[in-house]
């Protein structure tokens, strides 16, 4: 993986969080990570975009073709599902809306 693939994937989050100003934009974990009232639910990791899921939506990208559990070095987050690759725009942020929703749902 080269660091235009991540850095792709980092423009991408941009993109895909777009002026939305409920969240936050901060490197973290070594890449770029996207918040909502100071938590975490996407991340751009290697050249992938993940997103921090509760356990009905997790099954249900689990059944989408190309994702998967998102790692950071060796250990598997398993709360994070990567977006796969080819996704259409609307569905990649559908599912990044999502995971900020049920993020900031826990967390009110």
């Amino acid at each position: 993986m080269s660091s235009l693939d991540e850095e792709a994937a980092r423009d991408e989050l941009r993109a895909l969080v777009g002026d939305d100003g409920s969240v936050e934009l901060r490197q973290m974990f070594g890449t770029l990570a996207a918040l909502v009232d100071g938590h975490v639910f996407a991340v751009a990791m290697g050249d992938r975009i993940g997103v921090k899921l509760g356990h009905d939506a997790l099954a249900e990208l689990d059944a989408v073709p190309g994702s998967g559990v998102l790692t950071m070095g060796t250990r598997r987050m398993k709360a994070y599902r990567s977006l796969p690759p080819g996704m259409p725009e609307a569905e990649r942020r559908a599912w990044l809306a999502r995971a900020r929703d049920q993020v900031a749902s826990r967390h009110r």
